[in-house]
């Protein structure tokens, strides 16, 4: 969705992250500006925005291909790990460092802007992206919906949420943990940060007697409380999560008929798809 570019400005390494105005609105990266700025001066270790020559964080820039918003964000030093090489120590610091940031993000004085996203708004655009889609695919987010307009809203379980917790947007210097993009942070259960964040390590199930996950969940409860109903209701939101990717892909899925793309554009195109009629696969096999 969006196209960054490592540079170094003063000799410090920043990335400069341009976003399709038909990606994202104005509103809603600079409230993402805004929201990380506050996050720093709070002592939250993120990649924070970096003011342009003329003092802006953000910047609209209009071009022969489209507008789009430009943000600087500075580098931080550091690893990024894959989950195969996380032991039971990293689990618990990978649970403590979103703990810690659910626990911040309550005290956000501007969590309460519309401009945000929310569960809800993400799932009216699943709907739109999935108008085509197979009866299958409908049925479980119609399912999902359903379950999630049950679920009880208050302080200690809804809130702000990062939406994207992976190791992909985490940079480790030991056991310390830094926080790179928040632009899907979203309205949202506690408990479903905890399950986008272990998405990979669960697969299509939630295990809740792995020594990994329980690891986490120690370190979560360090910073943040999390009680026992709310992860009840963890398969829910990894049902979830199995469908926002798989909208994305069905949104990503544009290219023309007949055009003259690269080899590995097509090759990327048929891995995709053929991850789509996975997922389709698995919803008829599950009895969804």
């Amino acid at each position: 969705a969006n196209f960054v570019y490592v540079l170094r400005r003063e000799g410090e390494r920043c990335f400069l992250r341009f976003t399709d105005s038909t990606e994202n609105q104005r509103e809603a990266i600079a409230a993402e500006v805004e929201l990380v700025d506050w996050l720093a001066n709070a002592g939250v270790p993120v990649a924070r925005a970096l003011p342009s020559d003329g003092g802006h964080l953000l910047e609209t820039i209009e071009t022969s291909a489209g507008t789009f918003h430009a943000v600087l964000f500075r580098g931080l030093d550091g690893d990024e790990i894959e989950i195969d090489s996380l032991d039971g120590d990293h689990f618990r610091a990978w649970g403590a460092a979103l703990g810690a940031l659910h626990a911040a993000m309550r005290r956000y004085p501007n969590a309460g802007e519309a401009v945000r996203p929310s569960w809800s708004d993400q799932l009216n655009e699943m709907r739109v992206n999935l108008a085509t889609a197979p009866r299958s695919v409908i049925t479980e987010l119609d399912h999902v919906n359903h379950v999630l307009e049950s679920l009880p809203m208050h302080t200690g379980n809804f809130g702000l949420i990062h939406g994207d917790f992976e190791l992909d947007n985490l940079v480790w210097s030991g056991r310390s943990i830094q926080i790179l993009d928040f632009g899907d942070a979203p309205y949202s259960w506690y408990v479903a940060d905890i399950v986008y964040a272990l998405r990979d390590l669960f697969g299509h199930e939630v295990d809740e007697d792995n020594p990994s996950f329980r690891a986490f969940l120690d370190g979560y409860a360090t910073h943040h409380s999390l009680d026992q109903q709310s992860l009840a209701w963890m398969p829910v939101f990894l049902r979830l999560s199995e469908l926002v990717t798989y909208a994305r892909i069905a949104r990503g899925l544009d290219l023309g008929a007949g055009g003259a793309y690269p080899e590995w554009l097509r090759g990327l195109e048929r891995r995709l798809r053929e991850r789509m009629v996975g997922y389709e696969h698995s919803l008829a096999s599950r009895g969804r």
